[in-house]
């Protein structure tokens, strides 16, 4: 059973407009095969379940400095939630993003918040929170380029 608490936003957690629908928003960050577009720490992605995005799907994200993880897609419901669990050694991160139709100013596009926890096992747990206040400052810069990227198109 997925955390629960790994997909209830906080007040820190990252939020970014897309002035894009929510329908092509929601497919872009669904396919991991995406990911090194917009996420600044990947090299590449290799795919272990080949196929369009879907709940089961696993693959391993090669960043550019440390350990690869491997991630699973843990939930897809509609255009709405989409959710990933992933590990590496003692860490595992939980990542939720939450899709909503959104105005900005006379825009209308896609809200994408991204719930990311860290959590840590053995003498590493203290490391959880230190390590989720990290990937939330990397997931902030991440959804703001993957935001321009889908408004371009």
């Amino acid at each position: 059973m997925p955390d629960t608490s790994a997909s209830r936003p906080r007040r820190w957690d990252a939020s970014v407009f897309v002035a894009a629908p929510r329908e092509r928003v929601y497919a872009y960050f669904a396919d991991p095969v995406n990911r090194p577009e917009w996420q600044a720490s990947l090299r590449s992605v290799e795919l272990l379940d080949p196929g369009p995005p879907h709940p089961g799907q696993r693959w391993i994200d090669h960043v550019k400095v440390g350990p690869a993880f491997e991630l699973q897609i843990i939930a897809m419901e509609g255009t709405s939630v989409w959710a990933e669990v992933g590990s590496t050694g003692p860490f595992t991160a939980f990542g939720t993003l939450l899709f909503e139709d959104a105005t900005l100013g006379s825009v209308t596009g896609t809200r994408v918040t991204c719930v990311a926890r860290v959590r840590a096992r053995g003498p590493l747990i203290p490391l959880g929170w230190p390590a989720t206040g990290v990937a939330a400052l990397l997931v902030r810069n991440d959804l703001k380029r993957a935001a321009r990227i889908l408004a371009s198109r």
